[in-house]
């Protein structure tokens, strides 16, 4: 299920349930306000419309648990852990238009509004790949700790948080700044 709260008072104004679902990472389209949930279990997203009853279901790669969009909000980027892919989601058509294959343990995924650039985070290949979703080619890998789990990118900076473990004792912050 996905729950809506209000920011002001941290009540609880909605709860949508969707049967079956694995509903995992989350982003908002800030000019539309329409929420889009990566879907684990069914290999999907999951759009939620203001003042729409009943969800849109749209297909996405092999395991999604993070989703981005891009800064036009008409396109979602999916990390794809059961594939470990990136895939490019045309919010329009409800179509996946690319699949690009970043690394090992896709995790988590943010886009820099600046390139337009996507940034992947590969947990078992412990590292985060730069992809220029338009070309659908990889520019770069950068190293990160032993367990990197998400990435966000404000200001041409990304910052991944690196989980600690059986190797690592400390849980980091890798940061990375991003070529304008």
């Amino acid at each position: 299920m996905v729950v809506a709260f209000d920011t002001k008072t941290l009540k609880e104004k909605e709860r949508v349930t969707v049967e079956g679902a694995g509903p995992t990472g989350l982003t908002v389209n800030e000019r539309t306000g329409a929420l889009y949930a990566a879907d684990l279990n069914n290999d999907r997203l999951i759009e939620l419309r203001h003042g729409s009853a009943t969800p849109r279901y749209i297909p996405a790669g092999d395991g999604p648990i993070s989703v981005s969009l891009s800064k036009n909000g008409r396109t979602a980027y999916t990390a794809d852990q059961t594939s470990g892919t990136l895939s490019v989601v045309d919010l329009h058509m409800g179509v996946v238009t690319k699949s690009v294959a970043p690394g090992v343990g896709a995790l988590s995924v943010a886009t820099d509004e600046r390139s337009g650039d996507v940034l992947v985070v590969n947990r078992t290949d412990a590292n985060v790949t730069r992809v220029d979703v338009k070309k659908g080619v990889i520019e770069e890998t950068i190293a990160t700790g032993t367990n990197p789990n998400h990435v966000e990118i404000t200001d041409g900076t990304a910052y991944v948080v690196d989980k600690s473990g059986a190797t690592a004792t400390e849980d980091t912050i890798t940061r990375i700044r991003l070529a304008h």
